[in-house]
């Protein structure tokens, strides 16, 4: 590995279906550079879930904490690699996106770290647990579709992939929070490398986000756990701002919470299903407020009593 040839190590969290992981994990066997390591971070309790995929994919599990997925797969590949590409499971990277990093990090030295999002959707209805998913084989949606979404949709709900060089990354904390906080953990993670060095966020479309139909899941989790991830975002700027620290975020949290606003509007049109998740979720985000400002009266109580 050099500046010239570059060797990239693959993280994919998985906390879902194993189906998902197999599909990011397979994509990669058509990179005309492959990984030279791949990690499977899971959450402590589910490594048994992805063993087989892990296995068949020659790819190492990090069973861990929620908050440190991240932090401790690239611990893992710091080592060995030049640069880590770290995704949800179910975001399938093309051969052409790969490459188009790969001329980036050597053209740019003093580019260390991106966010990519992923407007483009594979819907796949499938029942079968033994199913191949075959991503790759599925027809493109129309483009208009995908750019609608990537205008439309909040960014804390697109498919993402964070690419970054470890030496850089292994200084700042890597943070994830779970169901629906990823893209905004990718985000933060670009805040705080912004005064390193060269960033970058963009979307792709040699890249797409499989989902599996029909989805069973209600959206309680993934409001309640976005809105948190929000709120601590919040939290961490207003902190900077109150040191005088304060710096611009590549995630504008008012135009966020507008788009959250109008995905919620749209949910509800859209059937019986998108009505019930649209009221799981935002019960989610409820519960989520309602404890937020909880904490914050216990803080300001405490202070007082402190007086």
């Amino acid at each position: 590995m050099s500046a010239i040839d570059p060797g990239f190590g693959v993280i994919v969290i998985g906390r879902g279906d194993p189906r998902l992981a197999v599909a990011t994990l397979a994509a990669t066997r058509a990179w005309r550079h492959p990984p030279v390591r791949a990690v499977l971070a899971v959450p402590k309790g589910r490594e048994h879930a992805f063993a087989t995929v892990a296995t068949a994919a020659s790819a190492r599990i990090v069973a861990t904490t929620e908050s440190d997925l991240l932090a401790d797969a690239v611990a893992v590949l710091a080592a060995d690699v030049d640069v880590v590409v770290a995704t949800s499971e179910g975001v399938v990277l093309d051969a052409a996106w790969l490459a188009l990093l790969r001329d980036h990090v050597i053209l740019y030295e003093d580019s260390i770290a991106g966010v990519d999002f992923v407007p483009r959707v594979v819907k796949i209805a499938t029942e079968a647990a033994g199913a191949d998913l075959a991503v790759a084989d599925r027809p493109h949606e129309p483009a208009l579709v995908s750019w609608l979404r990537g205008s439309i949709r909040p960014r804390s709900l697109l498919g993402a992939v964070f690419w970054g060089r470890p030496g850089t990354l292994r200084q700042i904390g890597l943070d994830t929070a779970g169901e629906g906080g990823d893209a905004v953990s990718f985000l933060l993670a670009l805040d705080q490398l912004r005064r390193r060095g060269r960033t970058t966020v963009g979307f792709t479309r040699h890249a797409r986000h499989a989902r599996l139909l029909p989805d069973r899941r209600t959206g309680y989790d993934s409001g309640y756990g976005l809105y948190r991830r929000l709120e601590q975002l919040a939290e961490a700027r207003r902190a900077a701002a109150a040191l005088g620290n304060a710096a611009p975020s590549h995630l504008d949290l008012a135009i966020e919470r507008l788009r959250l606003g109008l995905e919620l509007a749209l949910r509800s049109v859209l059937g019986t299903g998108g009505r019930h998740n649209a009221a799981t979720f935002l019960n989610g985000v409820r519960a989520a407020r309602r404890d937020a400002v909880a904490v914050r009266r216990t803080v300001v109580r405490d202070l007082r009593e402190l007086r």
